[in-house]
């Protein structure tokens, strides 16, 4: 089988978006997928990218404002023309070249949000452009991979009636160090994520630090310039690499994931971050329900999806940070966040789509 990858992607190689696909494409050789890898982007450093795939077909196509469409309909003729047997697209906005596309390859959209309600959090054209529009890629899609149950329930994807899968995101756990227990005298929380996407609760933790100012917070991802009034025990450190941050988590005791998830309207979950902390040993925090821990896990606490969580959750949060301060998550607990048992069920899922649409 041969598996063309359409990414949209401006992102650094330490994002997750990056690890996934990079981890994705391991497995899917090891499985005898024959893959090629279109990015379309805005940058021109794609050199992590030939780093970590040098193996791998990889086509860049890099636009500006200007030429986003006449990109995008590039790596269409690129892609048609390497005659896949399916294209794999993470979802973003529509772009008319797909309709070429799908009249000859399947198209099979991941769909990792709830688009209507995150690409409105701020109004503008992105908003509006994917709401007009949306219906025209997804009544294309010969099949949909979905990472959380949540996301394939919600009525304006349900409506388009298509093969679905639901797989949520995993980690190569191979790759990741169980990092030994920390000896600290008071108890350090780590996060990594961003500042400026409001669902990940950069403000809670900082709330969370007012309360408990013999805590350390560690901040890795957002800057200090984006939140004002923070207190003197919250460290931020900016963008880091993986070898850079991982030494950092070493020293950690508890680690952050999204606390903040009610604000584009979803209760449900799988954050790769979180998956890299689990890898790591670290017991972690979250605000919502997670995709793969649907009974209750001890090195998870799952506060309330709400905006007061960190409020009303301080005795448990003290509570949980006291019990786990020191010590790691066994790796036996976790084993089924790797990545080979999810990629397994993806590449049967494309094998499924792909008979019924050659029938």
């Amino acid at each position: 089988m041969k598996v063309a990858i359409l990414l949209h992607w401006n992102e650094g190689e330490d994002s997750g978006v990056f690890k996934k696909i990079v981890s994705q494409m391991r497995i899917w050789r090891i499985l005898g997928i024959q893959t090629s890898l279109h990015i379309i982007s805005r940058n021109s450093n794609f050199s992590a990218w030939q780093r970590y795939l040098s193996d791998v077909p990889l086509i860049f196509h890099k636009y500006h404002f200007l030429t986003r469409f006449k990109v995008w309909r590039e790596a269409a003729d690129v892609i048609l023309t390497a005659k896949p047997d399916l294209v794999y697209h993470r979802y973003d906005l529509y772009m008319p070249s797909i309709k070429a596309l799908v009249k000859q390859v399947p198209l099979i959209l991941e769909i990792n949000t709830n688009d209507l309600k995150e690409y409105c959090l701020h109004l503008g054209l992105r908003c509006w452009y994917n709401r007009f529009t949306r219906r025209f890629l997804l009544s294309k899609a010969a099949g949909l991979v979905f990472v959380t149950y949540e996301l394939s329930q919600l009525p304006h994807f349900a409506i388009f009636r298509k093969p679905f899968v639901v797989i949520s995101n995993g980690i190569l756990l191979q790759d990741y160090p169980q990092l030994p227990p920390p000896n600290n005298r008071f108890p350090r929380l780590v996060f990594i994520g961003t500042g400026n996407q409001p669902w990940h609760g950069v403000d809670k933790i900082i709330k969370l630090a007012q309360y408990f100012p013999s805590w350390t917070f560690e901040l890795i991802g957002p800057s200090r310039s984006e939140f004002k009034g923070c207190p003197s025990n919250v460290r931020f450190w900016g963008p880091l690499t993986r070898s850079e941050y991982e030494p950092l988590l070493a020293q950690c005791d508890i680690a952050l994931g999204t606390l903040a998830l009610h604000r584009k309207a979803m209760q449900e979950a799988c954050p790769l971050k979180v998956r890299e902390y689990l890898a790591y040993g670290l017991p972690v925090i979250i605000g919502y329900k997670d995709t793969d821990f649907t009974e209750s896990a001890p090195f998870i606490l799952r506060l309330p999806n709400s905006e007061d969580n960190i409020e009303t959750g301080l005795s448990a949060i003290e509570s949980f940070v006291s019990k786990w301060k020191g010590k790691r998550v066994p790796r036996e607990a976790i084993a089924h966040l790797d990545l080979e048992v999810k990629e397994s069920r993806r590449v049967k899922f494309f094998e499924d789509v792909l008979r019924r649409f050659n029938k």
